[in-house]
């Protein structure tokens, strides 16, 4: 049974950047493709926030945005903001998303009509892995955070950081059947511009090694969509409790 300790409130430009941010820094924590030493802020252009984040180009962009956040933004709003690249703000997208996305979530530090913000947060962890599906009868302060993260990644990436923006170590997340997959098609990537360099003598030499690329393509974006980390971790923390008064010194902050 869910304990509702969480309510809605509505969120400001500055608390969409502070949501992108950290975003950001736990992509970079795992994605080698993100650029960690970026510095988001309003004023940062989109081009600058694409390739922090190792970002797709503005119509995938603005379905993965619309999707994300649960809107129905239309192409051509969302062209406005992201377009052009070099000259558009973060600021578009932090307004758009404080103007059309549903309010976000904060703790209620109140359990049981007294005040306890370690206590909220629990409960309010608790409620966002029950709306995953996720089994809490057996959840407990003590509870391994490993335990539930690795098949609910994506709640504590989202909706468990954004319960205090900035404030948890840098998730990491391994999935040696994805790198390995990731190793594959870099590898069919080269032996692909080596055939076609080779083609110059040997005719028509670049064809199959350009079905092995599609191949592998097809198979990393498959491994990426079905495959399950080995490990969600978040620095140090290793306990549920670890997490919850992380979040709480956060919050008071």
């Amino acid at each position: 049974m869910i304990l509702i300790t969480l309510r809605d409130t509505k969120s400001t430009p500055d608390d969409i950047l502070a949501i992108l941010r950290d975003e950001h820094r736990h992509q970079s924590a795992y994605d080698p493709g993100a650029d960690p030493d970026s510095v988001l802020t309003l004023d940062s252009s989109i081009e600058d926030w694409r390739i922090a984040c190792d970002l797709v180009g503005w119509r995938q962009l603005a379905a993965a945005l619309n999707s994300q956040w649960n809107l129905n933004v239309p192409l051509s709003e969302w062209k406005e903001i992201l377009t052009p690249p070099r000259i558009k703000k973060l600021r578009g997208v932090c307004e758009l998303l404080s103007a059309s996305s549903r309010p976000r979530e904060v703790v209620i530090p109140l359990v049981f009509g007294r005040p306890c913000l370690s206590a909220g947060v629990f409960f309010a962890v608790r409620e966002l892995l029950e709306r995953d599906g996720a089994d809490v009868s057996q959840l407990s302060p003590s509870s391994l955070i490993s335990t539930y993260s690795i098949n609910h990644s994506r709640v504590f990436e989202q909706d468990v950081s954004q319960l205090a923006p900035g404030t948890l170590p840098a998730i990491k997340i391994m999935n040696p059947g994805y790198e390995r997959a990731t190793g594959f098609l870099t590898l069919a990537m080269l032996l692909f511009f080596c055939s076609a360099i080779a083609s110059f003598w040997l005719s028509y030499l670049w064809i199959p090694f350009l079905i092995v690329v599609f191949v592998s393509a097809a198979w990393v974006n498959h491994v990426a969509r079905h495959s399950h980390p080995t490990s969600v971790t978040f620095g140090e923390l290793k306990t549920i409790r670890d997490l919850c008064r992380s979040l709480a010194a956060g919050i008071r902050t």
